[in-house]
């Protein structure tokens, strides 16, 4: 979604709603400008909790997904392929550093804004223009990250820090870098859940910020609540398309037990079994085909020679296109024969021709006719 879009819905709801876009919205229109696409949308709303629950009735109205409300005066929801997070304006207090915080409902931007992590992050838009308390303008003009709350409050504001600075190439500012001492001395009071999710949002990220803002985070013990041991990072690092779970590849032999992972997550820290040396692509194949990409780059990261890393790079790019059904037989040619056919390969291998199989050895015959495929296309200059 265009910034432009959301800055039009903005000015349609100020008609009935005192209600502002915040953070890294109207810092990114800033940057790039109202044709810069966006997927997270962050708006403030002054009002209480009857006002919300009328603005969630006007969004869903409009064809807003609702997929979260909460008493806290916040909700999510989700609308033309982006995410959408509104909250109630707000104070915000702290029990004691890195708890999670108590608020308080007030009608008032500027305190709103004393809670936000960073000057360039407490901008707000109401539809005309930007209203800036605390220099974030300037600071924006600078590419400087100048804290705004405390990190000793919320030790998580260091880890998006990190973030910013390596997704936008902001120098950390001399407030910065005194902060982030508290950050590291209070961080053992936040929860895992909250370190990982930070990490998720950096992996969504090219791989260079996530590199960039793990290796900073170490630097700055950050991550202290989810290692059993101090972390190296790998030398060469194998972490794939942007995922929001691929943070495991770096960390995975450092990594607590027990820690608060999805599913996806703990596939990949799965050690690896007593596999024979991958020799070949067929090999591959046969010892990983149930391996899900993610495991088999951190498998490449953590313990395959440079020949076996090698192969398994190619092999990752392959074994996407096999694809086929396996009965009935006219399906599995024709299926095939399309496979074949991107790679500029007509003739079927013998492997993938037998037509009467019984019911248990279908299992072997596919990973027989895939390994088949894979050895015949893997010369090809069509690889993508």
């Amino acid at each position: 979604m265009r910034i432009e879009e959301v800055l039009s819905l903005l000015r349609g709801w100020r008609k009935d709603f005192d209600v502002y876009l915040v953070g890294g919205v109207v810092r990114d229109n800033l940057l790039y400008g109202k044709e810069h696409r966006i997927e997270d949308v962050d708006v403030v709303l002054v009002g209480d909790l009857t006002t919300l629950k009328l603005f969630a009735k006007k969004l869903t109205y409009y064809g807003f997904i609702l997929k979260k409300y909460s008493k806290f005066g916040t909700m999510e929801l989700e609308f033309s392929g982006a995410n959408w997070d509104v909250a109630l304006t707000r104070k915000e207090y702290y029990k004691f550093p890195g708890a999670l915080p108590e608020v308080e409902f007030v009608p008032n931007l500027l305190e709103d804004s004393k809670r936000r992590d960073f000057t360039v992050n407490a901008l707000y838009h109401d539809g005309e223009k930007v209203l800036d308390f605390h220099g974030g303008l300037e600071h924006l003009k600078e590419k400087l990250l100048v804290p705004l709350a405390s990190f000793s409050d919320d030790p998580t504001r260091a880890l998006r820090g990190v973030r910013y600075h390596h997704k936008l190439s902001f120098r950390y500012s001399e407030s910065f870098c005194r902060e982030v001492g508290s950050a590291s001395r209070y961080i053992a009071n936040v929860s895992p859940q909250r370190i990982i999710n930070e990490l998720r949002i950096a992996s969504k990220l090219p791989a260079k910020v996530l590199l960039g803002a793990v290796k900073d985070a170490m630097r700055f013990s950050l991550l202290y609540p989810i290692l059993k041991a101090p972390a190296n990072l790998p030398s060469g690092a194998y972490l794939g398309r942007p995922n929001p779970y691929r943070w495991v590849i770096l960390l995975s032999p450092f990594l607590k037990e027990n820690l608060p992972l999805t599913k996806e997550e703990r596939s990949i820290l799965l050690s690896p079994e007593d596999l024979p040396p991958i020799r070949d692509i067929r090999t591959a194949h046969v010892f990983l085909h149930r391996w899900p990409d993610l495991r088999i780059l951190n498998f490449m990261t953590w313990e395959a020679s440079l020949r076996e890393r090698e192969i398994l790079k190619h092999y990752i790019k392959l074994r996407k296109h096999l694809t086929f059904h396996l009965l009935p037989y006219n399906i599995r040619e024709r299926d095939i024969r399309k496979i074949l056919k991107k790679f500029g390969f007509e003739d079927i291998p013998k492997e993938c021709m037998k037509r009467d199989v019984p019911v248990k050895e279908r299992g072997r015959l596919k990973l027989e006719c895939e390994a088949a495929l894979l050895e015949m296309i893997s010369g090809s200059n069509q690889v993508e």
